[in-house]
């Protein structure tokens, strides 16, 4: 027989995943960000990323994007140096070395 606790704490459980479930569907992205999000967020980028690793605008490329959890991400090259760029909720971009994570 289960105890009482048990059974109140499976259900307790039960109960936050359940609360969860629509937050988290919201929260996801589709997996296929369109070219245009990118394109809008390569330039302001690149600014960044020339300011974040103090190399010239000429030596950033974009090395990459993908598609994440929290939205569309660019992999970026720095003279060498690999960064990262987010697009944040509010429009604007961070960039932030790919060692962050």
């Amino acid at each position: 027989m289960i105890s009482p606790i048990r059974l109140i704490a499976a259900a307790g459980a039960l109960a936050a995943l359940t609360g969860c479930g629509s937050d988290m569907e919201d929260a996801v992205t589709p997996a296929v960000a369109s070219d245009e999000r990118f394109e809008t967020m390569t330039d302001p980028c690149l600014e960044q990323a020339a300011r974040f690793s103090g190399q010239p605008l000429n030596n950033i490329t974009v090395t990459g994007q993908s598609m994440t959890g929290g939205g569309p991400l660019l992999t970026l090259s720095a003279g060498g140096t690999p960064l990262s760029c987010r697009l944040d909720s509010d429009g604007s971009v961070t960039v932030f070395s790919e060692y962050a994570n």
